[in-house]
């Protein structure tokens, strides 16, 4: 499931909101068309004309470096501050908090976001809730999450389980936990099959 944010939907149409994020959001990464086009799961003629006016408008910086051109985020640019800060907070937060995790990304099974943020239905003050399946603790994530919520300029609410704590849960039929599966998440380590293994060799171990 993709993130969505229905303010930047008025502004700025979705291939045009995605390619921002990949690129702002990694502001020392130069990607090259098809690397881009791959990346945003789309074919690289779609991005082509997007690339272009941002190139013309100082978002973009272009370079060519043999038979590949290479694309980049032009820090000089005099929104690009505000862009990225627009960017963190709605379309691209998923990104951030998976930047977030990566040093503990081998510590983890699972980790997506439930609740408004994940629905795009959040307010100014909506908190991002954050379930972390795996090995790590919160004491673990206690300074990756502080420095999340520093990015987000929200505050971020994690409930963490080992894997064979979140299997108990699930095969007792915990109502908190049950509640939030079936609602929309948001995913940011692992996939919804994942998930869904998971879920099934707990209901199994549970029978």
């Amino acid at each position: 499931m993709e993130r969505r944010s229905p303010a930047v939907d008025v502004l700025l149409a979705k291939t045009k909101q995605r390619l921002l994020s990949a690129v702002l959001l990694q502001p020392n990464r130069a990607w090259y068309l098809s690397e881009l086009a791959r990346h945003l799961n789309v074919p690289p003629s779609s991005v082509q004309r997007e690339l272009t006016q941002f190139v013309r408008a100082g978002i973009f910086a272009k370079r060519q470096d043999g038979n590949r051109v290479y694309f980049q985020a032009d820090p000089t640019c005099p929104i690009f501050p505000e862009l990225s800060s627009i960017l963190t907070k709605t379309v691209g937060l998923a990104d951030v908090v998976r930047q977030a995790l990566a040093p503990l990304a081998t510590e983890l099974d699972l980790a997506f976001i439930y609740g408004s943020i994940a629905t795009s239905k959040e307010h100014s003050s909506s908190d991002v809730d954050l379930m972390l399946i795996g090995a790590a603790t919160l004491a673990d994530l206690a300074i990756p999450l502080r420095s999340l919520e520093s990015s987000l300029a929200r505050s971020v609410n994690p409930t963490v389980y080992s894997t064979e704590e979140f299997r108990r849960r699930v095969a007792a039929k915990n109502h908190f936990l049950l509640s939030v599966l079936e609602t929309k998440l948001l995913f940011i380590l692992g996939t919804d099959n994942d998930l869904a293994r998971l879920i099934e060799l707990a209901k199994s171990s549970a029978a």
